[in-house]
């Protein structure tokens, strides 16, 4: 692999996040020569397909491959490294000619419900992730799990293992909004987790997460009859008569995801352009910032064959901009 790769160009680029979109730039813009460090902020590289993805579905050593030879091209990945606290982003624009911004979708969204602050309401992206770690956590009898996407078939599926090994059952919920025909997670995900035991119901709101004393001890849900209003926006409808209450000591959220963008700080937060929560870039994948890109599904939202494209472009109109700025020096 290092005989393809390009002479030394002296130039030195940092890349915020080891997932799919900001490997592949790291792998393009070595082998252009181009002195590359990821910035990791857990304790192994790749991202969302390490931490978000059940192993199941995506076995650590085939990713684990793909990684090396990413770095055997001269890629430097510091892991345990979260930048915005251990490394501010200003240092790392002072340090290198070019940042991109790679740094995925980690923090999940809360339906905001009623009882939805309790401990035991916790997102599935930081499920899935604890899960991934190995980390010890107090496995539910029963569980709801709300959304009707490919994250909730993986929380719920992921849950049911281990229920099956902790208890020698499955008693998980999963209450998604749409009806059966018009459900986000893929037909084959909704068979493979019915088939592990898991009940799934559709047209189902969540209303509030039911709380006795302190105690987490189930999902309330209504029957939705419409989700958007007829402009197309997120206003559901609900029949109130309709109400259910799904048993549960843990409820799982995965209606969706957000970057932590903390890590910008405030001056470059209002400095950057953004769209409904995102940041803005041109076709390039450059934001409003001169030296900052930002690739992936921070970006576009989540999507590894996009992120992966993302990346490759990204790091084409990285050593375009870093080759423009050797040509002014001559």
């Amino acid at each position: 692999a290092e005989g393809m790769t390009a002479q030394p160009s002296g130039r030195r680029v940092a890349i915020v996040g080891s997932g799919p979109a900001g490997l592949t730039a790291a792998w393009d813009l070595a082998r252009k020569g181009h002195q590359v460090t990821v910035f990791e902020a857990r304790e192994r590289p790749g991202g969302m397909p390490r931490y978000g993805i059940p192993e199941y579905r995506l076995p650590r050593e085939r990713l684990d491959q793909d990684i090396a030879v990413i770095t055997s091209v001269g890629v430097e990945i510091r892991c345990n490294t979260r930048v915005g606290s251990d490394i501010a982003l200003d240092q790392l624009a002072e340090d290198y000619d070019a940042v991109a911004l790679a740094i995925g979708l980690h923090l999940g969204r809360s339906t905001r419900i009623p009882g939805s602050d309790h401990p035991r309401v916790v997102a599935a992206i930081a499920l899935l992730r604890n899960i991934s770690e190995g980390k010890v956590f107090e496995i539910p009898r029963r569980a709801a799990v709300i959304g009707g996407g490919n994250v909730a078939m993986d929380a719920a599926r992921s849950l049911a293992r281990l229920q099956m090994q902790e208890y020698g059952e499955v008693r998980i919920t999963v209450c998604a909004m749409e009806d059966r025909d018009h459900m986000l997670a893929d037909p084959v995900e909704i068979k493979e987790a019915q088939e592990e035991g898991v009940e799934i119901l559709d047209a189902r709101g969540p209303r509030a997460c039911v709380i006795e004393g302190d105690t987490l001890c189930g999902l309330q849900t209504l029957r939705v009859l419409s989700i958007f209003d007829e402009q197309g926006r997120f206003s559901p409808r609900y029949d109130e008569a309709d109400v259910q209450l799904h048993e549960a000591d843990m409820v799982v959220e995965a209606i969706g995801q957000m970057a932590d963008v903390s890590l910008l700080g405030e001056a470059l937060t209002e400095q950057l352009e953004w769209q409904r929560g995102r940041l803005q870039v041109d076709e390039n994948g450059r934001t409003s910032v001169e030296w900052l890109w930002a690739a992936g599904d921070c970006v576009h939202g989540p999507d590894v064959v996009h992120a992966v494209a993302d990346g490759h472009r990204i790091a084409a109109s990285i050593d375009e901009w870093l080759g423009s700025r050797v040509r002014a020096q001559c």
